[in-house]
C-alpha cells in the first residue's frame, strides 16, 4: 500500500478518470484512488456536448466548451482503441424553438459518460478509497486514506463536490434524471428555452435519459416531485415514451463553484496538488480541456 507512484489522482470519475487515462498515455505512472460515493456526479449525467443547448454562447466558459467539443472525437477514437469498447459519441442535438421549428449546430452530440469512465480505466490501478488526507512533506505528497497511504510525486484532486474536504470553492448542484426503458434513435432534443431547468431528452445505451432538475443540497436520494416533473419533461419531449417503465431514477451532485467557472490549476495552501473540479453541468463537454491543461500542469511541475 505505501507505495511510491509518480501521480495520484484522488477521484476516478469522468473527469478523474480522463485525467489518469491522459497523463499515463503520457508516460506517466498514476494510481487512481476512488471513493465510489453514492451522488457521483458522472453516474448521473446525460452525456450532453453542446455548447449551444447549454447556452454558452458569450460566456467565459464558451472558448473551453467550444476546444472540448473539437476534441472529443480523437479522445473517444483513443479511449476506443485502448479499451476494445465504444464511448457511444454520436452527432446530432436539436433545440426546440417555441411556436415550432428547431435548430441545429453542426458537430454538437452526446456520448455515455459510465462507457467513457469503464474505458478510461482500462489499464489504470484503480483502488477504492476514500481519501481524508493530502500532506505536503519534502517534494512528495502523502495521501492519507480509509484503506491505506501512499506516497506521489504529485496529486491530482478531481473529487468532484467532495473536493470541497480539502479547501476548494465547491459545493452541491444535485440532479436528477429519468432512464425509461424506450428504445429508438433519437438524437438529443431540447426543450424551448426559458425559465427554469433545461429539459432534455436522449436515446443512450442503457435506454432513453430525461433531465434534469437542479437543486442546492446534498441529499442523493430521488425523490417524487422530481420524477413527475421529468415525467412532465418527457411528454413534452418524447410523447410517446411519456409512459415507458423506469429503467433508473438518477441523482447525481454536480460541484459547482461560487463564479461558475471550473477550478483548474495548482491547489493554493498545497505544493504538489494540482485541482481539477468545479465543472457543474458540464463535465462531460470540458473533460478533454481539462484533462490537457492538468497534462501540461504536471509535467511543468517535473521540469522545473
Amino acid at each position: 500500500m505505501n507505495r511510491t507512484w509518480e501521480v495520484v489522482v484522488v477521484g476516478g470519475g469522468l473527469i478523474g478518470a480522463l485525467v489518469a487515462f491522459t497523463l499515463r498515455r503520457a508516460g506517466a505512472r498514476v494510481l487512481v484512488l476512488d471513493a465510489d460515493r453514492p451522488g457521483a456526479a458522472w453516474r448521473a449525467a446525460a452525456g450532453l456536448l453542446s455548447p449551444d443547448g447549454e447556452r454558452l454562447a458569450g460566456t467565459p466558459l464558451q472558448a473551453d466548451a467550444l476546444d472540448g467539443l473539437r476534441r472529443w472525437p480523437a479522445l473517444a477514437a483513443d479511449l476506443e482503441r485502448g479499451s476494445g469498447a465504444s464511448v457511444h459519441l454520436r452527432s446530432g442535438v436539436r433545440r426546440l424553438q417555441r411556436g415550432g421549428g428547431a435548430q441545429v449546430t453542426p458537430g454538437e452530440g452526446t456520448l455515455h459518460p459510465p462507457s467513457v469512465v469503464r474505458a478510461a480505466r482500462q489499464g489504470l490501478e484503480v483502488v477504492p478509497a476514500r481519501v481524508y488526507g493530502l500532506r505536503p512533506e519534502r517534494g512528495s505528497v502523502r495521501v492519507q486514506a480509509d484503506t491505506g497511504e501512499w506516497r506521489a510525486a504529485q496529486v491530482v484532486l478531481a473529487a468532484g463536490v467532495w473536493s470541497a474536504a480539502f479547501g476548494v470553492a465547491v459545493q452541491p448542484q444535485q440532479g436528477q434524471a429519468l432512464l425509461l426503458r424506450h428504445a429508438g434513435p433519437l438524437e438529443a432534443v431540447f426543450g424551448p428555452s426559458g425559465r427554469g431547468f433545461a429539459r432534455y431528452a436522449l436515446s443512450r445505451p442503457d435506454g432513453l435519459y430525461v433531465g434534469a432538475t437542479a437543486r442546492a443540497t446534498w441529499a442523493a436520494d430521488p425523490d417524487r416531485q422530481a420524477a413527475r416533473w421529468l415525467r412532465g419533461a418527457t411528454q413534452q419531449l418524447v410523447p410517446g415514451a411519456a409512459q415507458a417503465p423506469l429503467a433508473a431514477h438518477l441523482v447525481g451532485l454536480r460541484p459547482v463553484t461560487p463564479d461558475g467557472l471550473p477550478r483548474v490549476g495548482p491547489h493554493p495552501a498545497l505544493p504538489g496538488v494540482t485541482v481539477a473540479a468545479g465543472h457543474g453541468r458540464h463535465g462531460a463537454l470540458l473533460a478533454p480541456v481539462t484533462a490537457a491543461r492538468v497534462l501540461s500542469l504536471v509535467q511543468a511541475q517535473v521540469s522545473s
